[in-house]
């Protein structure tokens, strides 16, 4: 590229990437999967900094915005996340810390705006009802959820509360 450069203390020209030649680059999650494409890189007016990124998940889904504290890195090749959203988890299954599998994630419930996971309600295979249970209750969620105990025993431990309006069980107290 021939231009002439004017700039004090900064990339040059050549070491810094165009953030036109990224838009419809993938987005990687920090364990691989592709989750979208980039749409919009948002900036901060005053500071310059990138603030974060607008991924189009696809036709049929939510878009999402990622702020600059869950980016790893930014290329030409795209852009890789510093986790894994939790959102990502509805649909996938449940399983006590003995292995067996006892139902299917249906929603999840995050702090805020933030990337942490407050608890997972299940379709249940053991109960005709929902089982909301809280994050201090669950071990690992990844491809599945594993909770820290088995299902039995966090029953019996806690007083099984129905809740009327919502026909769940709630295994925790929020």
């Amino acid at each position: 590229m021939n231009m002439k450069e004017i700039k004090h203390k900064s990339l040059s020209l050549n070491e810094s990437i165009n953030i036109k030649d990224i838009f419809g680059k993938k987005v990687l999650t920090k364990d691989g999967k592709n989750i979208g494409k980039i749409k919009t890189i948002r900036i901060d007016p005053k500071d310059l900094t990138i603030e974060g990124i607008e991924v189009d998940t696809g036709l049929f889904k939510i878009d999402q915005y990622f702020g600059k504290n869950y980016i790893k890195t930014i290329t030409e090749q795209g852009a890789i996340l510093k986790i894994t959203p939790v959102d990502n988890i509805v649909g996938h299954r449940v399983y006590d810390s003995t292995g067996k599998s006892i139902g299917e994630i249906k929603s999840i419930k995050r702090s805020k705006k933030t990337n942490k996971l407050l608890s997972i309600t299940m379709y249940s295979d053991l109960y005709k009802e929902d089982i909301k249970i809280d994050a201090d209750y669950i071990s690992n969620c990844g491809e599945s959820c594993i909770l820290k105990e088995p299902i039995k025993d966090i029953i019996e431990w806690l007083s099984k509360k129905l809740d009327k309006n919502t026909n769940t069980i709630i295994i925790g107290n929020k």
